[in-house]
């Protein structure tokens, strides 16, 4: 999703008449784009956008920006922490960025917009794509979940999706230009629509970009577990030009763990999701995400995720050591699984899952 937003935000910027740099050090302005949904990438991000305070000493008139999460999370305090940064921008208000950059050109102060995270971006498709064939497609924005570990919803607002038509049009301009393969994005692409009214469905939408007349190839990222329908699995099956692949992420094997992070399922349910997929789509693929070392996690509860993990066999696996991010509700809670029992746990998640892939790979 920030892939799509950095070429979103590049291609406007384009179409206003600034030109792409070939380097930090040759480009007049610089622009992070930044996730906060890990403590290490937020680091890491404002790590570099530092470093280019050494620059910008040499070249005073060189402008830097953050976008995205980081800049909704951290706010005017990263003025404080980074005193040579020009300019925030919030993940709602990223087509403000070409005005942010001539107010600056013209008045040389700082500028902000952050907030509004209720509001749609507006319906701009430029030209520009990082990829010739493969296209990114933002469906919708934002999570009504609340995920206690998590701080999508604080950082990308409440669930907002684009109107059908408005994808249905930009997919099959793309298909005009040569585009063979898409990427429906959203942070639950299962609950697409649900805030358009009725008759409008994460299915429906596929089925309607199926039916457009070219050769191309549909996936889509991602699926939470308790919206996953069967029709949807029925669809995957029937689509012809829809990827034959699922990623579901569990996050724990423990039933406790899930219930203490919010996800609105138990680990039965989410096999009977996984043995349904399989059924309908036998050679299907099917991916996940795992958090280890969530608070409370004890030695049973990582079993749990161990055996199912194991007994799953999953294609791919994401997986993630459990971090504390503010002011997501899992904060409040004692970090009580020490660093090394996480990093454990982790290791031997990793080892497993690559054992299955060289297993899956042979076969």
């Amino acid at each position: 999703m920030n892939e799509r937003d950095s070429e979103w935000v590049m291609g406007n910027l384009l179409d206003r008449g600034f030109c792409k740099a070939d380097s930090a050090d040759e480009a007049d302005i610089v622009i992070f784009n930044t996730c906060s949904v890990r403590k290490h990438a937020e680091d890491r991000a404002i790590s570099i956008m530092g470093q280019l305070a050494r620059l910008k000493k040499k070249r005073p008139s060189l402008i830097c920006g953050i976008m995205g999460c980081t800049a909704e999370y951290q706010g005017k305090d990263l003025f404080e922490r980074l005193p040579h940064l020009d300019f925030l921008c919030g993940t709602a208000n990223l087509h403000h960025i070409p005005d942010l950059i001539n107010r600056i050109l013209e008045r040389r102060e700082k500028e902000f917009f952050i907030g509004n995270l209720k509001g749609h971006l507006p319906e701009v498709n430029t030209d520009f794509r990082v990829k010739k064939k493969d296209a990114l497609i933002s469906i919708s924005r934002g999570c009504n979940n609340f995920c206690t570990y998590c701080i999508v919803p604080y950082v990308r607002g409440p669930e907002r999706s684009r109107a059908p038509e408005d994808i249905i049009k930009e997919i099959d301009g793309l298909l005009k230009n040569g585009y063979v393969n898409f990427t429906l994005l959203g942070q639950n692409v299962n609950a697409y629509g649900k805030d358009l009214g009725e008759g409008v469905s994460f299915v429906g939408l596929l089925r309607a970009i199926d039916k457009l007349k070219a050769r191309k190839k549909i996936s889509f990222l991602t699926s939470h577990p308790k919206d996953a329908s069967i029709e949807l699995f029925e669809a995957i099956r029937d689509l012809k030009g829809l990827s034959k692949h699922l990623h579901l992420p569990l996050q724990s094997g423990s039933d406790k763990i899930l219930k203490a992070m919010n996800r609105g399922y138990d680990s039965k349910y989410y096999l009977n999701k996984v043995r349904y997929f399989r059924r309908l789509v036998p050679n299907g693929l099917l991916t996940t995400d795992i958090i280890v070392g969530f608070p409370g996690e004890t030695d049973e509860d990582y079993k749990r995720t161990r055996e199912l993990f194991k007994e799953e066999e999953f294609d791919a696996s994401f997986i993630f050591k459990y971090s504390p991010r503010p002011p997501a509700h899992s904060s409040k809670m004692e970090d009580s699984v020490p660093k090394e029992l996480k990093e454990k746990r982790h290791r031997e998640l990793l080892e497993m899952q690559k054992a299955i892939s060289k297993r899956k790979k042979k076969t």
